[in-house]
């Protein structure tokens, strides 16, 4: 389901990722979760006892319970695994991918019964040989909307795999700290929080694996809702979330130079249409209504491409499959993957992504490589924008009318709100960080001023 719609004029460079190898029998472990994903349950049976559904009240207390010592304790815990391989250990209670999931499938069950149970946890198991490994789990929980006329749903997610400089080396020691266990951390402290509230849509929170060797567990995840007919309004990926600090090489678009540090930016990426949209969406809902009460000023940066060039993420599988899907990813990454270098001495995709360093030798580390606050602030950020698409009405359909001084916008369904905004951008789509938004209540039809005659918008 595409809420958020947009008239696109050119075509932007975008990555299309071809999958060799395709999953099968894919399913979800419980049916109960089965059911909440096709729409098919009694809201009732998951209410609230106290009901938690005003958006100025839900930004407020998000922003104040996403906690900098919960993100911390997930990081140092997912790095306790040693190696997050997707074909790594499954058996073992302590190291490799088994013993991580199983964690983050306990974590969520924890923060469910910590929400009236509200939360319903789940596997989605697939089989596919990825590194010697036959079969695979995608964890993830979902909390019930409160209207299932609709029945879609939004996906908040991020890869719990990990890798070192050979993509199955299923015994080195792949941390995997900025890359990926900041957005893992990211997405389980949403599921704590944002399980406390109720929203008109289903949320699912997911963590994937496989995404290090082809983005196979978000491919195995898009098939299935489009093998079930489920309807999602967006997808949120977020990945390498964390870090602050530019490498020596770093994939463009990105950071400008070696050591450069920034913490008040973040990224992102989308390809054209209704993905563009809806980056574009976050970014101008950001700046009106969360952006002047942030602790600390945060800047969206919206990405012409996407992904990074050469590069990708779990967004794509599901753009590819017709759903609307973004990417969230820091402002500086610290490397480009180019491991076959011999010279390539960045973190990311080595033994090196761990969590920081002891300067002062006193067996605590002291240097970080993640910001604590840096990622609460981006995951407020994701927060906000699941929170308006998850309690907001279809965007209504309209058509335009010019002239030779004007151009007017005419709303033709959803008629019934009060109030409706309009984004122009002058010239070039390309453009994507300069639109101006207007406002206008009381009327279906709104004059869009200052437009001038022999120029292109957009």
């Amino acid at each position: 389901m595409k809420h958020v719609q947009m008239l696109i004029l050119s075509l932007s460079l975008i990555m299309s990722f071809t999958f060799a190898q395709i999953p099968s029998n894919i399913f979800v472990t419980n049916a109960e979760a089965d059911l909440i994903l096709k729409g098919n349950y009694d809201p009732a049976n998951y209410s609230a006892t106290q009901v938690i559904d005003d958006l100025d009240q839900i930004v407020c207390e998000v922003m104040s319970n996403i906690s900098t010592d919960s993100l911390h304790s997930y990081l140092i815990k997912l790095g306790t695994f040693y190696n997050r391989n997707s074909g790594s250990d499954t058996l073992s209670t302590t190291t490799g991918i088994g013993a991580a999931r199983r964690w983050a499938y306990n974590k969520f069950r924890g923060f469910s019964a910590a929400s009236e149970d509200r939360l319903i946890t789940s596997y989605l198991q697939f089989d596919q040989v990825i590194c010697g490994m036959s079969q695979h789990r995608n964890i993830f929980t979902i909390l019930p909307g409160s209207d299932t006329l609709d029945k879609s749903v939004l996906i908040l997610e991020a890869h719990i795999d990990s890798r070192c400089e050979d993509g199955c080396d299923i015994t080195c020691q792949a941390h995997g700290i900025e890359d990926n266990a900041s957005g893992s951390a990211l997405v389980l402290e949403l599921a704590r929080v944002m399980s406390q509230f109720t929203f008109k849509h289903s949320i699912v929170f997911m963590l994937t694996i496989a995404e290090e060797q082809g983005l196979y567990g978000a491919n195995a995840f898009s098939q299935y809702c489009v093998d079930n007919n489920i309807l999602i309004n967006a997808v949120q990926n977020n990945d390498v979330i964390g870090g602050i600090t530019c490498g020596n090489t770093s994939s463009p678009p990105s950071c400008p130079s070696e050591n450069h540090i920034d913490s008040t930016h973040v990224r992102i990426f989308s390809a054209t249409g209704a993905s563009r949209g809806y980056a574009q969406y976050v970014k101008h809902l950001f700046e009106q209504k969360l952006q002047p009460i942030m602790d600390v000023w945060m800047d969206i940066e919206i990405m012409n491409q996407e992904d990074r060039t050469g590069r990708g993420g779990d967004h794509i599988p599901f753009r590819q499959d017709g759903y609307t899907a973004i990417r969230f990813c820091s402002a500086n990454e610290h490397g480009d993957a180019g491991v076959s270098d011999p010279n390539y001495t960045d973190r990311q995709h080595t033994t090196s992504d761990i969590l920081g360093i002891d300067t002062d030798l006193d067996g605590e580390i002291d240097s970080f490589f993640v910001d604590f606050n840096y990622l609460k602030r981006n995951a407020v950020i994701n927060a906000f924008g699941a929170t308006m698409i998850a309690l907001m009405p279809p965007a209504p359909d309209f058509q335009g009318t010019t002239s030779t001084s004007d151009f007017s916008v005419e709303i033709t369904s959803q008629t019934q709100h009060p109030k409706y905004t309009v984004a122009v951008r002058l010239s070039s789509n390309n453009d994507v960080n300069n639109d101006t938004t207007y406002s206008f209540t009381g009327s279906l039809t709104y004059s869009v001023p200052n437009i001038s005659s022999g120029k292109a918008y957009y």
